[in-house]
Order: C-alpha cells, then structure tokens, then sequence
C-alpha cells in the first residue's frame, strides 16, 4: 500500500494509507449503483404520472429529466464531495477521502478540478487514463488529483487516544465543556492538531506539542497551566463534544 507522506511545520511527517485501485474502483462502482438507483426511480415515477400516448406532455417530461435526472447525475461527484468533505456515497462505504496534498481538507476550487479533469480520468477512456495515473504517479493520484494537488487516503487507521478524543462516540451525557473557547477553532485546525497529537502518542515525542499548545492558546485566548499533551486532549474532547451537539440540533 502506498504511503503518502506529509512534512508539517513542527518537523512532524504526517503518514496516510493511500486507497487502493481496487477502493478506489469499488468507490466508482457503488457511487454507479447509487445513480442507476436514481435514475431508475424518478424513470418509475415519472413514466406512471404522464400520459405519453398523447403526446402532449412530451416537452413537459423532458425538461423535468433534465432536471431531476441529468442535472443530478452531472454534478453528482462534485456535489457530494464538497458537502461531506471530499466523500461521495461510494467512498464513504470504503472508508476513504479524498484531501490535499498539505493533509487539510479539500477546497471548492480542488473538487472542481478534480470533477471537471474526471472527464478525460474516467468518462473518455473508460478508466484507463485514471488507472494508467494512479499506478504511475506514486501517490495513488489520477490525473485530477495532480492537477488539483489532492490525494484519495484511507481512513481505517490505527485509532490513539486523539482519534478517540476527537471522533469518539462515547461522550457522558453529563459531560462539561472545559474549554467552551475551543468553538472558534476551524475544522481543519482541529483536525492537524488531532494529527500531531497522534504523531507525538506514537513517537513518545510530547516535546513537539509544545509550540502547538501555545499556538491554540493564543487563537481561542485559553489560559491554563495544564500540561501540553493533556491541555490538546481535552481540547480535542470539548471540540469533538461542541460539534457532536451542534450536529444533533
């Protein structure tokens, strides 16, 4: 499995599985049942609201594929992987994400890229020149992720004491927010935050937190003499409480 290896600027290499040409197929193939499934059940419903032996509403249901069909199915990919952050259908049942090359998430502008380069990827040539990229370039990159500066990773990674304070789904109904402050911080902060703490776990390296810590405590105006591993944890942990509750309401 390729790795793809990401320099941050605290000297810290941030490791990501690359997805396979096998995910990344699969990914393909179910996203192609999601849409056949569309395709198939607007058709149904359609076809047994209007009367085409008439003739007369023939205009009528054209517009209306065009619209609810064909429109949906052209922007399907860029659509879904800028609203759930670099995932479509497909990749989510595979675990894997599409991110930039830095490790922060995707842009707008990189999807776009990566969604208008799928033509020539994927739509002209059946696959091959995708296929022909990935195996070739290293990084598991097709021709839209060069050119956009993105890579597709997995996401089934080893889990740490980060991953759980961030994504996990054990949160005390009573829980209390240490640092309601932390609601400032951006996704992406928290995610390289989330990513050097797990780096700093594996390598018994806490020293490499120390300008981290300083720096979330002077962009949320946190003051606290807790030390840097614990004080990034619990960060990690209100973060991960605060948007929990947010999404649920």
């Amino acid at each position: 499995m390729a790795q793809l290896r990401i320099p941050t600027t605290q000297n810290v290499t941030l490791e990501y599985e690359t997805a396979s040409i096998g995910e990344r197929i699969a990914a393909t193939l179910l996203d192609g049942v999601v849409q056949a499934g569309w395709v198939i059940l607007w058709l149904t419903l359609l076809f047994g609201v209007f009367d085409l032996e008439s003739g007369r509403n023939e205009f009528t249901l054209g517009m209306i594929i065009i619209v609810v069909i064909v429109l949906p199915l052209f922007v399907y990919h860029l659509v879904s992987e800028a609203l759930w952050q670099g995932q479509s259908i497909g990749k989510r049942i595979m675990k894997v994400r599409v991110i930039s090359l830095n490790g922060t998430p995707a842009r707008f502008t990189q999807y776009l890229l990566r969604w208008v380069l799928r033509i020539v990827d994927v739509s002209m040539f059946y696959g091959i020149v995708a296929i022909a990229c990935i195996l070739g370039s290293g990084r598991g990159q097709r021709l839209g992720d060069m050119a956009a500066g993105t890579a597709v990773v997995r996401l089934n990674r080893r889990q740490t004491a980060a991953d759980n304070s961030l994504f996990g789904s054990d949160y005390d109904p009573n829980y209390r927010v240490t640092f309601p402050q932390v609601a400032s911080l951006a996704d992406h902060d928290v995610r390289l935050i989330q990513e050097l703490v797990t780096q700093s776990e594996k390598r018994g390296a806490y020293h490499i937190l120390d300008d981290v810590a300083e720096r979330v405590r002077t962009l949320t105006g946190i003051e606290t003499n807790m030390p840097n591993h614990e004080f990034l944890l619990v960060v990690l942990r209100d973060y991960g409480y605060l948007a929990s509750q947010a999404a649920a309401h």
